[in-house]
């Protein structure tokens, strides 16, 4: 009993990590809530007639956050299904769906995070005083400034990918990478939106009611745990009367 509600108490601490970092992201563009998926085993050698809890996997709710206009060119954000293709801090290809760009000092074009966004060519580069606009399809179009107004080029277009979900996994630092190692494959059919942002896919509302309800289960163990352990006093007591 005393095991069990130990454990108990232990994924409900694991629950509101989870929700506490869902709640203190509510505002980040493009971020995917985490769900933690626990269930139930039986204890070895005890009829099953006891079980401990135990955390599966985290997983994604995967449902597309609202959109926030912001009329600014290099914000960008999927129209539908779709992630756009960065290199990460540690140097391997992860997927995003926040689309707050800005042309680096080094003229590559970046996220917020700092991680380079990829292009067919490999990393978008912006030649200098350039106006940059996105077309729908992640084609990355400069126009000249100053003396080369007028002038424009297409440099290249935003790798843009739609692998199944359900291969999928997020890092630590936040980006989605494939299961198995591998890159995604370029989708075509992949829509981007100019001038706007993804917003977060966590309520604000719903993660206070969850840290709520994760609370009082956990006091709930954590009183099932002093039950137990009356419970194994007044049976010493007991034997030591007898």
């Amino acid at each position: 009993m005393l095991y069990t509600s130990m454990t108990g108490a232990t994924e409900m601490v694991h629950a509101q990590t989870i929700t506490a970092n869902n709640l203190a992201n509510t505002s980040t563009n493009g971020f995917k809530k985490d769900l933690a998926v626990m269930m139930h085993r039986p204890v070895r050698h005890d009829q099953d007639t006891r079980h401990y809890a135990v955390v599966t996997n985290k997983v994604q709710d995967f449902e597309p956050g609202h959109l926030i206009e912001t009329h600014r060119e290099l914000d960008i954000a999927i129209h539908g299904e779709g992630w756009i293709a960065v290199n990460g801090q540690d140097g391997t290809t992860g997927y995003t769906r926040a689309g707050a760009l800005t042309v680096g000092a080094d003229g590559l074009l970046r996220n917020r995070s700092g991680e380079v966004v990829l292009g067919n060519e490999g990393a978008v580069s912006i030649p200098p005083d350039s106006r940059v606009e996105i077309a729908s399809d992640g084609t990355v179009n400069v126009f000249g400034t100053g003396e080369f107004e007028g002038d424009v080029a297409q440099i290249d277009r935003i790798m843009l990918v739609n692998p199944e979900m359900s291969k999928m996994e997020k890092g630590v630092d936040g980006l989605f990478r494939m299961r198995d190692g591998a890159d995604a494959e370029p989708a075509a059919e992949v829509r981007l939106m100019s001038g706007v942002l993804e917003g977060s896919n966590v309520s604000a509302i719903e993660s206070m009611t969850e840290m709520i309800q994760v609370s009082r289960q956990y006091e709930m163990q954590v009183k099932m745990m002093k039950t137990a352990d009356e419970l194994a006093s007044r049976s010493s007591s007991i034997l030591r009367v007898s």
